[in-house]
């Protein structure tokens, strides 16, 4: 997304947890990610890397993996895993944070055939690449002139959230955070609670746009976030 280093690899602070969680970075459009608690920004140059193809341990950069691992060999084996850490592993496996490092290696052609597939993993990343890789980027060879990335990427995320990501919803909540429709903002970011996305959710709540909401434009997010609920509910598999 144009000059909004929007989905940041993040690092945890405690290392055996690096690769899971995230956490909200500066508060405003500019610089919120979709992130899980108790982490913090690895930079932008390193989901860029992400975005053009590269995943690290199946996971995606939007969703706490650490792409620029890829290809660096053998590390160090990490300390064995809690029993919290593996509750919490699984815990975002069935939210839909986790993408498998072969959907990165797609061409485009290929991602979109996925997603037209209602593949959900092809969807996100589909999304991902459009927002991060291609919006805004004239001199990607991909980029296509016209082409309304924000929109087809929202819509991808409805369809991976239909098939079964609830994360989507938090990453459709900060795509609009970011282009400053706070409304829009809050509204998905209910659908995302509601979904049982706690872990994204969380952060929005932090951000000083949300601290600045009066009641009246909660209560419409909140109405706002019903017919949305329906309207998702209606889009999923019978």
């Amino acid at each position: 997304m144009k000059g909004a280093p929007w989905l940041i690899v993040a690092a945890v602070g405690a290392a055996v947890a690096a690769a899971w969680l995230w956490q909200p970075g500066r508060s405003g459009a500019s610089a919120a990610s979709l992130r899980a608690p108790a982490a913090v920004a690895d930079g932008a140059a390193a989901a860029k890397t992400a975005a053009a193809g590269r995943g690290a341990d199946g996971l995606s950069f939007a969703v706490g993996g650490n792409p620029g691992q890829l290809g660096q060999g053998a590390a160090a084996a990490p300390p064995p895993e809690t029993p919290a850490e593996k509750a919490r592993k699984e815990q975002m496996r069935k939210l839909g944070y986790q993408i498998e490092a072969r959907y990165y290696r797609m061409s485009l052609a290929e991602l979109r055939e996925q997603a037209r597939l209602g593949n959900p993993q092809a969807l996100t990343h589909l999304a991902e690449r459009y927002l991060f890789q291609l919006d805004g980027h004239p001199r990607e060879p991909d980029y296509e002139p016209g082409f309304r990335y924000r929109d087809e990427a929202r819509e991808a995320l409805q369809q991976a959230y239909a098939q079964g990501n609830a994360h989507a919803a938090a990453m459709i909540s900060e795509s609009y955070l970011l282009d400053k429709q706070v409304d829009e903002a809050a509204a998905w970011n209910l659908v995302a609670r509601r979904a049982g996305d706690a872990l994204s959710a969380d952060w929005f709540l932090k951000t000083k746009d949300y601290q600045a909401m009066g009641d009246q434009q909660k209560a419409a997010a909140a109405q706002r976030a019903d017919q949305l609920w329906k309207t998702l509910q209606q889009r999923k598999p019978r």
